[in-house]
């Protein structure tokens, strides 16, 4: 019996060792993605982050790992990285870009303090998904936000 990613990547740690790309790249995408899942349930980012890295390098277009990838770009803040990383997922995508990816997006745009952006993604996102309530929610927060800001350019400073 082939013992799970997971378990393979536990037991060689525990020896102090990574699996080798060569050994992970028997798994197939999926198998990588649901490993990482659970290396995250079990507090193992350090692991997780190591298995992500591999599976990059193993399938730069898997949509399994570019999604993995960017949930935990997302989870340790780098959201420049979880930022680009979601741009693959949506261009891999293209008209089929599920309304969660765009969800995403547009956090993750806010996060970068780009509420522009963030406005442009719930757009885009919602040429694709028409009745998406979180993408129709963010775009009146977001229009809200980005007019109370223009209407505060413009007034005249006090002094």
């Amino acid at each position: 019996m082939m013992l799970s990613l997971t378990q393979s990547l536990l037991n060689d740690a525990s020896m102090g060792r990574l699996l080798q790309q060569r050994e992970v790249s028997r798994f197939t995408p999926e198998d990588i993605r649901v490993a990482i899942s659970e290396l995250v349930a079990q507090d193992r980012m350090d692991l997780g982050d190591a298995l992500v890295a591999a599976g990059l390098s193993l399938y730069p277009d898997s949509e399994d790992i570019l999604a993995i990838a960017a949930l935990l770009a997302e989870v340790h803040g780098d959201w420049s990285s979880a930022d680009s990383l979601l741009d693959k997922i949506l261009s891999l995508q293209g008209k089929k870009a599920t309304a969660s990816a765009w969800h995403h997006k547009v956090r993750v745009q806010r996060c970068l303090c780009n509420p522009a952006g963030a406005l442009k993604a719930t757009q885009m996102g919602l040429q694709m998904h028409p009745a998406d309530q979180t993408l129709l929610s963010e775009q009146h927060l977001l229009q809200d936000l980005l007019d109370a800001a223009q209407i505060l350019e413009s007034s005249p400073t006090q002094q």
